[in-house]
């Protein structure tokens, strides 16, 4: 019996960026983690808060309380993003391989993953770095717009933390196989970059409504709007990275079928017959 070239691999979905992926947050065994990832947003935006908020109060008491607040949101924030960047590798790591369930969760033993969230930072750095450089000649040449760093970031990030998982090497950000996808898998490329940009614009447009006060005083309206911008970035954080997972895995089948056309055509070419498998 022939076996079919590829078979091993699982098999990607008829839709990748839409079947999983937007209720993703909400699916058993990812809530507990989406609530996790708000809370601690939550944290870090209550406690920035009120740092700002007793600094900017001009009582040296209150501004030494404000300074103690700076601390815990420096705290909470590094928190914060050691735990999403562990789930984020793991979301994205799961995903490729062609997980349905995510099974490398960071557990309550940090030092088994703290290291991994230094992938995420490096990939952010290495692709705001050379925005930020552009945008500051840009200003030195007189112009005052700033733009290009987000959109930059925007469709910069997805390649360079792809790149960095397919070399595993910090700083080796240049992966031939990663930028040969552009060609061999467009229609992923933007795919993805479609379904990121219309979830950040839902996103913004939902924290813009709900976000606004609409009577009450500042300070309740102040707490909510940061519950509803806690809430979505979690939200967002999650469903990103799992197109992001969905993006490798598409890439890698239309790779890896690109792969096994050419071998097929060049044993064709030279004569050679497929050969069979006995079961």
């Amino acid at each position: 019996m022939k076996k079919k070239r590829g078979a091993h691999r699982p098999r990607l979905p008829e839709r990748p960026f839409l079947t999983g992926t937007w209720t993703f947050p909400f699916s058993p065994g990812v809530r507990g983690r989406t609530v996790l990832l708000a809370v601690l947003s939550f944290m870090v935006g209550v406690c920035a808060r009120e740092s700002l908020r007793l600094m900017a109060s001009g009582d040296g008491r209150l501004s030494f309380l404000g300074a103690m607040f700076t601390v815990l949101t420096v705290f909470a924030l590094v928190t914060w993003f050691a735990v999403a960047g562990a789930c984020a590798l793991a979301v994205v790591g799961d995903t490729a391989n062609g997980c349905d369930r995510i099974v490398r969760w960071p557990t309550a033993v940090f030092l088994d993953w703290i290291g991994e969230t230094f992938v995420v930072a490096t990939a952010v750095g290495i692709s705001v770095a050379p925005l930020v450089g552009l945008a500051w000649m840009s200003r030195q040449s007189g112009s005052t717009s700033d733009g290009g760093v987000p959109v930059g970031f925007f469709f910069l990030f997805p390649v360079v933390f792809l790149s960095l998982l397919e070399n595993g090497a910090l700083f080796d950000v240049v992966s031939l196989p990663t930028l040969r996808t552009f060609w061999v898998a467009p229609g992923g490329w933007g795919k993805f970059y479609l379904s990121t940009a219309l979830l950040l614009l839902l996103a913004a447009a939902t924290v813009v409504v709900l976000a606004t006060p609409t009577g009450g005083s500042g300070q309740l309206w102040g707490i909510a709007a940061i519950a509803v911008v806690s809430v979505m970035s979690s939200l967002v954080w999650l469903i990103y990275f799992r197109l992001l997972g969905r993006l490798a895995w598409f890439c890698a089948d239309r790779t890896a079928a690109a792969e096994d056309e050419a071998e097929l055509k060049a044993e064709l070419e030279a004569g050679v017959p497929e050969p069979d498998d006995e079961d």
